[in-house]
């Protein structure tokens, strides 16, 4: 499906609709497709990323399979 496709199926969808709720989520999105509403991260999550950061520059990580693995064997017990 090409652009002017997509573009009118989802018009027609739009007017169809008399759900209130998914026409404000589709609102919110398209308002904050523009770029200029950038998502702005909580004072918890920063926290969570500058741990993540320092864990990783001190090499304190884990490979994904590795913790697969230890999840797996967690999993059994």
């Amino acid at each position: 499906m090409n652009r002017i496709e997509l573009q009118n199926n989802i018009i027609r969808q739009v007017l169809n609709t008399n759900d209130n709720q998914l026409l404000d989520y589709l609102n919110s999105i398209l308002s904050k497709g523009n770029g200029t509403n950038l998502y702005k991260l909580s004072d918890l999550e920063k926290s969570v990323v500058k741990e993540s950061l320092s864990d990783y520059s001190l090499n304190k990580v884990i490979s994904n399979d590795a913790l697969f693995s230890r999840n797996e064997k967690w999993l059994e017990e």
